[in-house]
């Protein structure tokens, strides 16, 4: 009896784990993540969309019972163009068949990866010529970048040829023919020069404008005085021009300003003349 109780009560014990369990299974199952968006190309960021399928197949694992169910639902998410890439390893007949979804998961990134490094890598060399900067650190990044992209020295003479900047071409026109590394070693020691001549070039041009600047201003200044002193006069000659009215109106001499003669008679000019004349005699007898 004793037995049958103790089974009995086992048993209810479980059922309500079981139960209990269930429940619980339920309500995790009842909180899903929505899906990824569908990986087709490299276009894509695979970044940020493994990171999704990552967090999905962890979160929601009570969903994905079995590792094949994880499978199928990743390869749910890529497009057919990313499963003829897989395809040979999906393949349950074949020794290194894909036995958890991770593996496809980690297949997928260095294969896209790489390839969107790659892209963007090109892009930038496509992109990247000397310009105004210096020679050297225009070929620091000539080189990170073509050192990623593994062309060989044939090809990276040709594209550094085309990539330097408009006065270093014109300088280097006869040395087409050389290899890489003596072509580099002579755009240094060109470009050297190049960047001192156009600093003297520089100093001479803004001494110029300094010169051009200072003229200018000289000539303002020489044009100012000279409005100034023409005002002056025209300013005097109205003055006098007023007064010799006023003498003429009252009939007076201009020079003595007394009445009864006028300026061409003035006995007081004729005598200051005389005056001024005898003294002048005097003067260079004495000497």
């Amino acid at each position: 009896m004793k037995k049958k109780n103790v089974i009995i009560h086992h048993l209810e014990a479980t059922s309500s784990q079981l139960s209990t369990s269930i429940l619980k299974d339920q309500f995790l199952k009842s909180i899903k993540l929505s899906d990824s968006s569908l990986f087709e190309d490299s276009r894509q960021n695979v970044n940020n969309w493994l990171f999704w399928m990552q967090n999905k197949l962890k979160m929601n694992k009570n969903h994905f019972s079995i590792e094949e169910m994880k499978i199928a639902y990743v390869k749910s998410r890529v497009s057919e163009t990313i499963i003829k890439h897989i395809a040979l390893r999906m393949r349950n007949t074949i020794t290194n068949s894909f036995l958890e979804a991770e593996e496809i998961l980690s297949i997928i990134n260095k294969m896209y990866d790489d390839l969107n490094q790659h892209y963007t890598t090109q892009r930038q060399f496509l992109k990247l010529y000397q310009n105004k900067i210096f020679f050297h650190e225009f070929w620091m990044k000539f080189r990170r970048l073509s050192a990623k992209l593994e062309y060989n020295n044939e090809t990276l003479l040709n594209d550094l040829q085309h990539k330097i900047s408009s006065n270093l071409q014109r300088v280097m026109i006869n040395e087409w023919t050389m290899n890489l590394n003596e072509f580099v070693d002579i755009c240094m020691q060109v470009d050297v020069r190049l960047t001192k001549l156009n600093a003297r070039s520089a100093l001479k041009t803004s001494t110029t404008q300094v010169a051009r600047f200072i003229a200018s201003i000289s000539m303002m200044i020489t044009t100012a005085i000279s409005a100034s002193i023409s005002a002056w006069k025209k300013l005097r000659i109205s003055n006098v021009d007023s007064a010799r009215k006023k003498l003429f109106k009252k009939e007076l001499c201009f020079k003595c300003k007394k009445s009864e003669h006028r300026a061409h008679d003035c006995l007081e000019s004729a005598q200051m003349h005389e005056i001024t004349a005898n003294s002048k005699n005097n003067l260079s007898s004495s000497k």
